[in-house]
């Protein structure tokens, strides 16, 4: 019988180390406090071959050897796991780079891919960066594509002289087994058909993450360095912990399962039968979709990598002194319609067969106006969407920099003059969000007109993935319909508001 081939920590330390056996699935952990180690004591794993566990110790060697003894006081921001995490990429890449690395896998990569499997399917984006962050690192296996490189330039430092070399000496190598799977794994969810578009954004982010921060800990600012301080590792965990505090919610349904479409708002008992003979539903059904496609085409490509912040909103309710009563009392009673009694437009027929008169309702509703500078927005457009709909509740939102305002301009059949707006057009988004929670509690339909171009507070992170996922929360889970500009306001508006 083979003895187990136990580490022998004290050989770094020169003091003496307990060491014991992991049991029942319990991981492998080292305390540099009370040097005591507790690592997986087995050869060649059963399954597949490998020898697991001599990677495992491998790796709670290079903690001994760079690891401080306590994880040290952490702000109150800071959690755990993003330091623990952390500290892992920092002690597998100092091993690399002195030609010790992990070359073989530390667990089945069978049970590796069920494992990423299951947190794809049903876990937090949190847990899935965690997950690929500790498993990225880089093996002394030189890739296939760079057989060329002089074996005795890359082991005796050649390509390690200074920080340009350095990166060129990583990319010769293979990244590691587990890391290779999670890549090809991700890769296939984010183009599989049958997986939502909002889980497949979220998964493109998550992989961005996991190259953003493994970059940020191994970049060294000297050209003759290759150490990488504790002191480091601390800082990058306090960005990593609000990332991780940001996205912990888990998936509320099925990613296989299509968000329902069904958004059609309902006002009054017979809203549905009536939207269905007006074909008012396939318009919203139509606007919705192209709306959640645009977020998330905006989230998967346009979102920065860090965490945004909207601003803070004011809301105003300036004085309303023009009367646009006439104009609702006088407003069009009758529309032409493909079904009723009443054939009163025959000449509609070769163009749209829509002969009949149909009465039509003011049914009223919210909308929201982004007038920030990138909608280019006059006054006048203003005014003709006012005047459009007289009975409409209107309200337009801008900012700049940490705050922006709301304002009313258009309620119960009055508006404020013209003057206001050209007063108060133009400048940045900075409270897309709280601006459309606002038109989430009025009453509906709930129609947006932005072109989707959501901003936070001014800085590189104004345009951070968690703010695009809260417009598309808000949009999706209160009905709200979104429309680009004022063209399509004069083409949709009335009809989304009138049946």
């Amino acid at each position: 019988m083979q003895n187990k081939p136990y580490p022998y920590p004290e050989i770094i330390t020169g003091t003496e180390w307990q060491v014991r056996e992991t049991l029942n699935g319990q991981g492998a952990c080292t305390d540099n406090l009370n040097y005591q180690m507790t690592v997986p004591l087995d050869r060649e794993c059963e399954y597949c071959g490998c020898n697991h566990g001599r990677m495992v110790r491998r790796h709670e060697l290079g903690h001994v050897k760079w690891s401080p003894k306590t994880m040290g006081k952490l702000s109150p921001q800071t959690r755990k796991e993003a330091v623990e995490v952390l500290e892992e990429i920092r002690v597998n890449y100092l091993m690399y780079i002195n030609n010790l690395g992990i070359n073989e896998p530390t667990m089945c990569l069978e049970m590796f891919r069920m494992k990423l499997i299951q947190l794809i399917e049903k876990g937090s984006i949190a847990e899935i960066i965690l997950y690929g962050l500790a498993c990225m690192w880089k093996t002394n296996e030189i890739d296939e594509d760079h057989k060329y490189v002089n074996p005795y330039e890359a082991s005796n430092g050649f390509y390690k002289k200074d920080k340009y070399r350095r990166a060129q000496y990583e990319s010769y190598h293979k990244w590691s087994s587990e890391f290779i799977a999670l890549k090809e794994i991700m890769a296939k969810f984010r183009t599989e058909p049958n997986v939502s578009q909002i889980r497949q954004a979220e998964l493109e982010f998550a992989h961005n993450q996991m190259y953003h921060f493994y970059s940020k800990l191994i970049k060294v600012r000297h050209n003759n360095s290759t150490s990488i301080s504790y002191r480091k590792v601390q800082k990058i965990a306090e960005e990593l912990s609000l990332v991780l505090d940001t996205f912990m919610d888990k998936p509320e349904e099925s990613i296989y399962q299509q968000p329902s479409q069904d958004n059609l708002e309902e006002s009054g008992e017979n809203s549905n039968n009536q939207d269905a003979k007006s074909g008012v539903g396939d318009t919203v059904k139509d606007l919705e979709e192209r709306m959640r496609k645009s977020l998330i085409e905006e989230m998967q490509y346009n979102s920065s990598s860090g965490i945004g912040k909207w601003g803070t909103m004011t809301i105003h309710k300036p004085p309303l002194t023009d009367n646009l009563q006439a104009r609702l009392k006088n407003g069009r009673q009758y529309r032409p319609a493909d079904f009723g009694y009443n054939p009163k437009y025959i000449n509609r027929y070769c163009i749209d067969k829509k002969i009949f008169k149909q009465k039509q309702h003011v049914l009223g509703g919210t909308i929201l106006i982004d007038a920030s500078g990138s909608m280019n927005f006059s006054a006048n457009d203003l005014l003709e969407i006012m005047q459009l709909l007289p009975a409409v509740n209107i309200a337009m939102y801008n900012g700049s920099y940490n705050t922006g305002d709301l304002r009313v301009i258009a309620k119960n059949g009055m508006r404020v003059n013209q003057n206001y707006l050209y007063k108060h057009k133009g400048r940045g988004n900075v409270i897309d969000g709280p601006a459309l929670e606002w038109l989430a509690s009025q009453p509906p339909r709930r129609i947006w007109v932005s072109d989707m171009h959501v901003f936070g507070i001014h800085g590189k992170n104004s345009s951070g993935m968690n703010l695009m996922r809260d417009v598309l929360q808000i949009c999706t889970s209160n009905k709200i319909i979104n429309l680009k500009d004022i063209d399509e306001v004069k083409e949709h508006a009335i009809k989304l508001n009138m049946v």
